[in-house]
């Protein structure tokens, strides 16, 4: 699935409206218990867009849909009546243990039961870059032959368990898209959790069935999230939290600007210099002047006072949500408020002086 693609999913997905009197964190936004303007979608067009690191949450997405298949496949064991231990021993045998995994856990399962839509996202996530693995040499045998992906309808809808090539596939598919060197969304992890993943990948396991756990990427998991939470979610929040507009756009206001500006000082500069009589048609020049104000503070701050009066977001540019969070949205009009007002202060104070100036002709 493509970048496009995985945005449009995401895009498509419904939300439910959140009440809390602070702002959501990093594993609310994953666990989609938020909604516009500081959901899943717009995270990955920061991360996309801004960051221009989507790869680090493609890749944390990534490894929640291994982690939806493998614990799948030992629903599907035990549906058949068979010993986990036997059939799928690196199962337990890996796992790190603790009350924290079953924590993430039930945290997970929270994940994969809020939406269907994202089911269906996370069940197609990684199959954009299929071809891309068929392709590359020294693979082993498994990528390069031709195994029927995993869809979402076989997913949801399947007839019958999945397999444990399916599971190798998978394993494998994450390993050479995000850590192999020089792979099509490589990043950067620690040395030794990249050696520990190499390893688990190439040579642990048996012949029969090399190492396809959930457990192979916890350690790269948790120092992504630890990544995302310290350094792009914060600056994710400050943007969208206390923003409503896109790059682009901000562009565009900071011009937008200073043409009114320099139109509106143009005008009355006019006015004085001609000497042009009586004084008060200098007011005219406070309309232009207000709308260059206020778009300068709103590129200076990134808030729309006009957007927050819609109640809308910009996603990208041009490209709208409706904000659903009752605390942001409550942010957003205090800021747009104080916007609006301190556009009107600056704008009328430069047209009483504007006004009071004699006039004198050249």
């Amino acid at each position: 699935m493509n970048t496009l693609e995985k945005s449009q999913h995401l895009a498509k997905a419904r939300y439910n409206t959140y009440k809390r009197d602070r702002l959501p964190t990093l594993q609310e936004v994953l666990l989609r218990k938020t909604a516009p303007p500081v959901c899943l979608y717009n995270f990955y067009l920061y991360m996309r867009d801004r960051e221009n690191i989507a790869e680090y949450l493609d890749f944390y997405l990534d490894v929640l849909e291994h982690e939806i298949l493998c614990r799948a496949y030992v629903k599907d064991l035990k549906k058949l009546g068979l010993d986990v231990n036997i059939e799928y021993p690196e199962y337990e045998r890996f796992r790190p243990g603790g009350p924290k995994i079953e924590n993430d856990k039930i945290k997970f399962d929270t994940f994969i039961s809020v939406d269907s839509g994202i089911k269906r996202y996370l069940s197609n996530s990684s199959r954009g870059s299929s071809n891309t693995l068929n392709s590359r040499a020294g693979e082993p045998s498994s990528l390069r032959s031709n195994k029927t992906n995993i869809t979402s309808t076989s997913f949801h809808n399947r007839e019958r368990p999945f397999t444990r090539d399916e599971l190798r596939e998978s394993a494998e598919r994450i390993y050479f898209k995000y850590i192999f060197e020089g792979s099509e969304k490589e990043i950067i992890l620690s040395k030794d959790i990249k050696e520990k993943i190499t390893h688990a990948i190439e040579e642990e396991g048996i012949v029969q069935h090399k190492r396809d756990d959930p457990w192979i990427y916890y350690e790269a998991k948790k120092e992504i999230y630890a990544f995302m939470e310290r350094e792009p979610f914060p600056r994710f929040l400050k943007c969208r939290a206390f923003g409503n507009m896109s790059l682009a756009h901000l562009t565009m206001r900071l011009f937008i600007g200073l043409f009114f500006l320099f139109l509106g000082f143009s005008i009355v500069l006019s006015l004085i210099f001609l000497d042009i009589n009586p004084k008060t048609i200098r007011l005219w020049s406070f309309i232009p002047i207000f709308i260059g104000v206020k778009s300068l503070l709103t590129y200076l701050t990134k808030l729309s006072p006009l957007f927050v009066l819609l109640k809308i977001s910009e996603t990208t540019f041009f490209q709208f949500q409706r904000i659903m969070e009752p605390y942001i949205y409550s942010l957003h009009i205090k800021k747009g408020t104080k916007i609006f007002l301190q556009s009107l202060i600056i704008s009328t104070v430069v047209t009483g002086i504007f006004v009071a100036v004699p006039g004198h002709r050249l």
